[in-house]
C-alpha cells in the first residue's frame, strides 16, 4: 500500500496525500473556499479522491457544546464519508484517535527516534468512562522506534449541564486524570471572547498579554494534577482580585503566564513518566510561541509541530495508517 489520502474534518479542514510515507500534497479547504478555517474539506475531497489511492483516512474532534454546529459538522462528515464510499475507496476512521494523529504528525517529522510527545489542545476525541462522556484534552506519549505508548491522558466533561453527569471532584483511574475543568485551548477561547476577539483568535490574546499585569493563578494543582481554575467554568467570573472586572490586557496576561507555567508542569511530567531527553510538542496550544520559548529556555531537545493545529490531522492520520498497517517502522 503506497498512496494514502488523509482528511481532517475539524477546523482548518485539510487534505493530504502520502506516497510511500512521504507527503506529496497538502492543502487546507479555506484556500479554495475562501472561508476562514473552513472545516468541510468537501471541495478538496471532490477533486482529489481518485482511484490512484489505496486508502483514505479521516479524523476530526468531538464537541457538542453547540447543537446547531454539531449537527452541521456531522452532516459535513457524513457527506465526505459517502463520497469516499461512492468512489469505491477503502475508508479508515481515526476519529477516535485525535491526539494520536496529532502525535504522529509531529513525531514522524521530528527527526527523533525516541521521544516524549506532549499533546495539548481544546478538544480531542470522545472518551467514555462508566456512564460519563469525557473528551481528551492533554496526552503524553512515550515513543520508542515509532511505537507509541500512552502514559498519561487528561479527560474532561467540560462542565456538563446535566446535573446527574457532573463530577463531584477530579479523580485518577488507571493512570489517567478525569475532571470537569476547561482545557487550556478552551480557556483561550473564553478569554479571547472576553477580550473582544473571535474565540479562535488565541494568537491575538497571546499578543495582548504583553500589555497587561495580573496575578498568575489561573491554573491550580487539584488532586495531583495542574488544571484550569474553576473561575473559567461557564458559571465563573472574570473579576480581578480587587473585585472589579479585568481589563482585557490584564486577563490575557493572567492566562498567558498561567498557561506558560502549566506547560512547564507538563514538560516535567513528561520527563518523569518517560525519562526521555527529546520532547515533541503538538496540539493547538503549542502554536503559542511565547510558551514554547519558555520551554526552550530550559535547554531541552525540542521539536514543535508547525502544523500543531487540527489541519495537521490529515497528515497525522495518514502517517498512522502508513506505519501501523502498511510499512511498520524498522
Amino acid at each position: 500500500m503506497g498512496r494514502i489520502c488523509g482528511l481532517n474534518l475539524s477546523h482548518n479542514g485539510s487534505l493530504a496525500i502520502l506516497d510511500g510515507g512521504e507527503v506529496e500534497f497538502y492543502l487546507e479547504e479555506e484556500r479554495v473556499s475562501r472561508v476562514k478555517r473552513d472545516r468541510s474539506a468537501r471541495t478538496l475531497a471532490a477533486q482529489y479522491l481518485d482511484d490512484d489511492l489505496d486508502v483514505v483516512t479521516i479524523c476530526d474532534c468531538y464537541t457538542t457544546y453547540n447543537l446547531e454546529k454539531y449537527i452541521l459538522r456531522t452532516k459535513q462528515a457524513n457527506e465526505i464519508i459517502d463520497l469516499v464510499k461512492s468512489r469505491g475507496l477503502t475508508l479508515k476512521d481515526y476519529r477516535h484517535r485525535h491526539h494520536e494523529c496529532h502525535a504522529a504528525n509531529a513525531y514522524y517529522n521530528s527527526g527523533f527516534t525516541d521521544a516524549a510527545v506532549i499533546v495539548m489542545d481544546g478538544k480531542g476525541s470522545l472518551h467514555k468512562h462508566k456512564d460519563l462522556k469525557f473528551c481528551e484534552t492533554e496526552s503524553i506519549f512515550d515513543v520508542n522506534d515509532g511505537k507509541f505508548e500512552s502514559v498519561f491522558r487528561h479527560y474532561s466533561t467540560f462542565w456538563s449541564e446535566d446535573e446527574s453527569k457532573k463530577l463531584e471532584s477530579p479523580f485518577w483511574d488507571d493512570g489517567n486524570f478525569y475532571s470537569n475543568r476547561t482545557s487550556i485551548g478552551q480557556a483561550y477561547r473564553r478569554v479571547s471572547r472576553y477580550c473582544g476577539f473571535d474565540e479562535t483568535d488565541a494568537g491575538k490574546t497571546m499578543g495582548l498579554a504583553s500589555y497587561g499585569a495580573a496575578p498568575v493563578d489561573l491554573f491550580e494543582e487539584v488532586n495531583g494534577h495542574s488544571v484550569c481554575s474553576e473561575e473559567l467554568s461557564p458559571e465563573g467570573n472574570t473579576t480581578s482580585y480587587t473585585g472589579h472586572p479585568y481589563h482585557p490586557e490584564d486577563l490575557a496576561y493572567r492566562l498567558q503566564k498561567s498557561a506558560e507555567n502549566h506547560a512547564l508542569y507538563m514538560l516535567e511530567k513528561a520527563y518523569e513518566l518517560t525519562g526521555k531527553e527529546n520532547f515533541v510538542l503538538t496540539g493547538g496550544f503549542f502554536l503559542n510561541c511565547m510558551s514554547n520559548y519558555e520551554l526552550l529556555k530550559t535547554g531541552i531537545n525540542l521539536y514543535v509541530d508547525p502544523l500543531a493545529y487540527d489541519g495537521g490531522l490529515a497528515i497525522g492520520s495518514a502517517l498512522l495508517e502508513h506505519y501501523e498497517n502498511s510499512f511498520p517502522r524498522s
